[in-house]
């Protein structure tokens, strides 16, 4: 008796021009793989690339003004919050 999965899968529709299939096609059958195959492929592949990359923030001058002043001019640390240092330093 073999074990099912019961797992839910969902389709994707793309529009191509022939030459576009085509080309597809024949990349697909370099790979030995059904065209669904590849694009789910090089799909999976480069999003998990995009995701894994760090979002880049860029600050004009001005805000990195804010922000530079803001870490070097911290407030002095609360009570609660030197307590909780010492108690994990502690640990």
């Amino acid at each position: 008796m073999s074990a099912t999965t019961n797992t839910k899968k969902t389709t994707i529709t793309l529009t191509l021009e022939p030459e576009q299939k085509q080309l597809l096609e024949q990349a697909a059958a370099l790979r030995r793989l059904t065209v669904s195959e590849y694009l789910l492929q090089l799909a999976l592949d480069t999003a998990t690339k995009e995701t894994a990359e760090p979002e880049v923030i860029v600050a004009s001058d001005r805000d990195w003004e804010i922000i530079e002043s803001a870490i070097l001019n911290l407030p002095p640390a609360k009570e609660a919050l030197k307590a909780a240092i010492n108690e994990n330093q502690q640990e």
